[in-house]
């Protein structure tokens, strides 16, 4: 279908054009600018709320509603506290580990050892329980019985879990379906090592009073293999795990535990760590150095030890914790530094008037060194690519000094990022890192790269092929810098048919689009607030096709937008987000003597997450848009500096006092919207918007899948529940947001 007019070709074009592409106010915020995608809001999750997205601004669509945006997480690298502690003087969570994501349609998990037991932290929030459902008959006595492992203490055991629960009676019993196991039903000490066994999907703690092993459904005890010791710490090697205990070097193997390392001068293990790649295990033996065990490939084999002390370089004596890169290197942690074991000697590290509490090391290489005095990111040159090459290329009779680092370090503290310099513990987990600090448990969560894509028909009823509008994003996280993104938003509105001068049924088919390219970037200032800029650049063509000789209604020109944005406004969870977009000139087409101006809008925007469960996340939000164009007395569009408050205090309809604020305030569009999500997979949506201007008053529906933190789908349409045209009915949208 094809939109015809019979206006002449000339230099009324431009007039024929826009009046036969503008035939639906919907299309157009108001009728008197210019450049018609500057104004068209994008992203399905988006228009399924109403077309709300100010103070939302969470995803790469930000460029579009709200550049501030940018400026936090996810599109930004963010610090966050995860789990506040009450405890300042002894650490509140001792020990972390991890299960990361081993598939495209899994998911990672945490779990955190604390001085009073387990903690697990499941992608919102940090929970003391672990769920059991019940199965047939079964009642709160039986799902125990299978979870503590043991006939002994069970009458017991669940009185506390019914507590836990709040089952008074029978009559309670008999309603529940899911039953909450308290972590510290059975381990309530504090924990001293933790491990994740991805192979067995096991998890094992230690504690000052044993080993114990959690396999999804219920705890066992270790202390008749094992006795009652004080465990430092356990890594796995393959289908075996190395157990450090202060009484001695155990290895567990099918089920049966072995006594190693009789033959070291102190039996009191601090840390292990095993090298993959060197098949070596490295351990910390108080008052004696490091050894290093090469373990026995058969029975008839032996196992061969060393032992390193001051003498090869170690700092002392009393390392404390080990860690291993890819690489094969080793760093041990003492009070006052690191050793490092670069496979031809060790090197020492020193950290003056300062306490190194903890170390690990990240999926990109990097070391973390947790202190006293806050973090420490350590990249060496030999873990990036120019440094492997060259580490390839040395020769093995090379002199050290002779080669030259270039080490990076990197130091997180107080002031620029974690809320307290005490830092006890460091775990990385994929591209996020968690801080077990004086204040409780943080987060540095290292941003993804975001990329986007939407796709809708414009006005389906009117059932005009080549109507239709595109959008694609990409953000770009730089660290401490904020966030970068690139965008391009493009409108086809079809093919439009117009008349000669002189013979009516001389006609000529033009097709007509627009497209905006966006430079945008986000940055973040003390006490949650953020500053986004966006740079714009568009071309309108209106006229593609027209024969030779023909004026060509096309214009390009530039357009700024400018945007705030306040998290936790007043209270928790309150955002409040100021945009004004367009700042630009005016444009022409033909005739440089007729000018429009480009849409100048005000967004107000307030959002609000009334729930942040395990399972559940359901957030509100409103926006209001304002296009301010105003003329002067000669019909020329006044610059933006006045536009954007003369719009305001003279409405188009006019008045007085409240009738004139009223007709100002009728000029915007209100846009309202929610979004519930359940267990982070599938999100539900609904918005309403009301245009008095535009003519239009439409509930959206929306919904989105959510394949884990990596890919996520969104659709939304549009239902017409006012007394308008409605000629946006039906309309279907689509977007598309995948993380990497």
């Amino acid at each position: 279908m094809e939109a015809v007019t019979t206006f002449p070709i000339g230099g009324n074009l431009r007039k024929s054009l826009l009046a036969s592409l503008l035939f639906a106010p919907a299309i157009a915020m108001a009728a008197g600018s210019a450049i018609i995608t500057l104004e068209m809001p994008v992203g399905a999750r988006q228009l399924g709320m109403g077309e709300v997205g100010a103070a939302l601004a969470d995803d790469a669509t930000a460029m579009y509603y709200n550049p501030a945006g940018l400026a936090f997480g996810p599109l930004a690298d963010e610090w966050r506290m995860s789990y506040p502690a009450d405890s300042k003087k002894a650490p509140f969570f001792t020990k972390i580990a991890s299960r990361t994501k081993s598939g495209f349609f899994s998911k990672s998990e945490l779990w955190a050892g604390t001085a009073g037991g387990i903690l697990k932290y499941d992608g919102e929030q940090w929970v003391n329980y672990h769920s059991v459902t019940l199965q047939g008959n079964a009642k709160v006595r039986d799902a125990v019985r299978v979870y503590v492992g043991t006939e002994r203490g069970l009458d017991e055991f669940t009185r506390q879990v019914k507590a836990f629960n709040d089952i008074k009676n029978a009559s309670d019993e008999s309603l529940v379906v899911e039953v909450k196991m308290p972590w510290n039903l059975v381990v309530k000490d504090s924990i001293t090592a933790i491990l994740y066994e991805s192979r067995t999907e096991k998890l094992w703690v230690g504690t000052p009073k044993g080993l114990f092993r959690f396999d999804g459904k219920g705890w066992k005890s270790f202390e008749k293999e094992l006795g009652v010791k004080r465990v430092s710490s356990i890594v796995n090697q393959g289908a075996s795990l190395w157990i450090g205990t202060d009484n001695g070097l155990f290895l567990y193997r099918n089920g049966q535990f072995e006594q190693k390392g009789k033959v070291l001068p102190s039996q009191k293990i601090n840390s292990l760590t095993w090298n993959e790649s060197r098949k070596e295990l490295f351990v910390a033996v108080e008052g004696a150095g490091i050894a290093r065990l090469v373990p026995k490939k058969s029975v008839n084999d032996k196992d061969r030890w060393s032992l390193f002390t001051e003498e090869d370089g170690v700092m002392d004596l009393y390392p404390t914790v080990l860690a291993v890169d890819s690489s094969g290197h080793v760093y041990a942690a003492h009070k006052g530094g690191l050793s490092h074991f670069n496979l031809r000697k060790w090197e020492q590290v020193k950290f003056e008037n300062n306490v190194v509490n903890d170390i690990a090391v990240d999926h990109k290489g990097s070391i973390w060194i947790a202190t006293d005095k806050g973090v420490w990111r350590h990249l060496p040159d030999y873990a990036t690519a120019s440094g492997r090459k060259a580490e390839l290329e040395r020769n093995a009779d090379e002199e050290e000094g002779s080669v030259k680092r270039d080490d990076e370090w990197m130091h997180y503290h107080s002031g620029n990022g974690l809320s307290s310099n005490k830092v006890w513990a460091v775990l990385p987990q994929g591209n996020d890192v968690w801080f077990s600090t004086a204040n409780g448990m943080e987060q540095y969560k290292d941003a993804d790269y975001q990329l986007t894509a939407f796709y809708e028909k414009l006005l389906p009823i009117l059932n005009i092929p080549d109507l239709y509008h595109l959008y694609g994003g990409m953000t770009i996280p730089m660290a401490e810098w904020g966030t970068l993104g690139l965008s391009v938003n493009f409108i086809s509105f079809g093919s439009t048919v117009v008349s000669g001068d002189v013979d009516a049924d001389d006609l000529v088919a033009y097709n007509s689009s627009e497209i905006v390219g966006g430079l945008s970037y986000g940055t973040r200032f003390p006490n949650d607030w953020g500053l986004g800029l966006s740079v714009k650049f568009f071309y309108s063509d209106l006229s593609s096709g027209a024969a030779s000789g023909e004026e060509e209604a096309t214009t390009f020109g530039y357009a700024f937008d400018i945007g705030i944005l306040k998290k936790n406004l007043f209270i928790d969870r309150l955002n409040f987000a100021l945009v004004l977009a367009n700042i630009g000139p005016s444009v022409y087409y033909v005739d440089k003597s007729i000018e429009d101006p480009i849409p100048l809008t005000w967004r107000l925007g307030l959002s609000y997450e009334l729930l942040s469960l395990t399972d559940y996340k359901w957030v509100i939000a409103a926006d209001y848009n304002r296009e301010t164009v105003y003329d002067d007395a000669k019909g020329k569009p006044e610059p933006f500096y006045k536009a954007c408050w003369k719009s305001i205090v003279n409405p188009e309809r006019g008045g007085d006092g409240l009738t004139a604020a009223k007709n100002s305030l009728m000029q915007g569009v209100f846009n309202v919207g929610t979004e519930f999500i359940y267990s982070n997979t599938i999100a539900l949506r609904l918005g309403y918007l009301y245009d008095q201007t535009g003519k239009r008053q439409e509930v959206d529906f929306g919904f989105g899948f959510m394949l884990t933190d990596v890919l996520q789908f969104d659709f939304a349409t549009i239902k017409d529940v006012g007394d308008y045209d409605g000629v946006r009915d039906g309309q279907m949208r689509f977007g598309m947001l995948f993380k990497f």
